[in-house]
């Protein structure tokens, strides 16, 4: 086929967004990898074909699905020069799905209360997708491609029951179902710790934004209680996850037990989704700025100390000993690791550390100074401004 690396890059750029996309033959029968989880609850036939559903499928024309069960795909025929095949991706939702829409759903759908939990599984492990314009733009450009530009083709909207790829409710093998869910959201926190241990937060948080909340185990009644749970979960997940990344346990005790205690003063379920994005953009920053898995065992040391406590002697001299090393090999190995002096090192911390002080406290600037490891207070502001361009007093009042 001519457009390959085109639908491979399509294919990617979907996997990446979390959404499932399948190579069909529309005259063979669906088998499980079609939503096979519902299609045990909901008594799918795997006998049918797509064209049973579909029948009037057209080339050049993008369907947009919407089925009666909330589920959302968009499908198209490939142009193969040989038997025609249909590239579909879906289903995902379009917004998220509660448990108590669930339970309407069933009672709508006069689905025993046994099968509820296994319909809730399958919503669950559907990635939530609340603006399809950036599933359209990558459609929209790899049809521009395939089929000739942008006025060689055209969007259509299939709406109602009948166009359904399920029929009418019937048992399941509702272990099955847990287990798929399961093994699903197992595989979503491990790719999950991988983002985030590479501080790719781009990727991190394009996960979290189509992780349905109905994947968070309930646990309790309370729904509040149990999105906290997950939260508790994912500081301590992704806490490891930083610490894969080359992050030193003394950055990450600070951080995961302000977390820790900030979870418990969270009072709804809108504020627990929105912390742990913040978490999660956290953990990403943390790796970025503190990995130190690439130094040398003498560089990690001296990093550790500095960051540890900037009133402490950070001569040369002094982190030299410490670290067991000459100076002259600690010098040279600190520069050609961090690109850095160690004076200029540690200046920019103790400047950092000194400008988060005149932001967020109203402390004197000559113990902003001392906090810093900078007894002298016209030294402290001298350094400041050659490092800012302002002066202590002129940086707090623009903040």
């Amino acid at each position: 086929m001519f457009y390959n690396s085109e639908l491979l890059f399509l294919q990617r750029m979907l996997g990446k967004c979390n959404l499932r996309h399948m190579i069909l033959n529309p005259k063979s029968p669906l088998t499980q990898h079609v939503d096979d989880s519902i299609r045990r609850i909901f008594g799918g036939e795997y006998r049918k074909t797509f064209y049973d559903y579909f029948p009037d499928i057209k080339e050049k024309v993008i369907y947009r699905v919407s089925d009666y069960y909330f589920c959302n795909y968009v499908f198209f025929v490939l142009p193969f020069h040989g038997e025609k095949r249909i590239f579909l991706t879906g289903p995902y939702l379009r917004q998220d799905i509660t448990a108590e829409s669930v339970l309407e759903l069933c009672e709508e759908l006069n689905i025993p209360p046994a099968l509820h939990k296994e319909v809730e599984y399958f919503y669950a492990s559907m990635p939530v997708v609340t603006e399809e314009l950036h599933i359209n733009a990558m459609i929209n450009t790899f049809a521009e491609f395939v089929f000739g530009g942008e006025d060689s083709y055209e969007w259509q909207d299939v709406r109602g029951e009948e166009h359904s790829l399920f029929t009418s409710p019937q048992a399941t093998e509702s272990e099955t179902a847990n287990v798929s869910v399961m093994e699903r959201r197992y595989e979503f926190e491990n790719e999950l710790m991988d983002a985030v241990s590479q501080g790719n937060t781009h990727k991190a948080e394009d996960m979290m934004s189509t992780f349905s909340s109905l994947a968070f185990e309930s646990r309790v009644p309370d729904r509040l209680r149990n999105m906290k749970n997950y939260c508790i979960i994912m500081n301590t997940l992704l806490r490891k996850a930083a610490e894969k990344g080359g992050v030193h346990p003394v950055y990450l005790n600070r951080i995961s037990s302000d977390f820790a205690h900030r979870i418990e003063n969270l009072h709804t379920v809108a504020a627990v989704s929105a912390f742990m994005t913040e978490i999660l953009r956290s953990y990403c920053k943390l790796v970025r700025r503190h990995s130190i898995k690439d130094y040398s065992p003498p560089i990690q040391k001296a990093i550790i100390l500095i960051d540890s406590d900037l009133t402490r002697d950070l001569g040369l001299s002094a982190l030299a000993q410490l670290c067991g090393v000459s100076k002259g090999y600690f010098s040279a190995l600190f520069k050609r690791e961090t690109g850095k002096t160690l004076t200029e090192f540690v200046n920019k911390k103790r400047i950092a550390h000194a400008k988060h002080l005149l932001t967020d406290t109203s402390l004197q600037i000559q113990t902003v100074a001392q906090h810093c490891g900078i007894l002298d207070l016209n030294d402290f502001c001298r350094l400041f401004k050659s490092i800012t361009g302002k002066t202590p007093t002129e940086y707090r009042a623009h903040k």
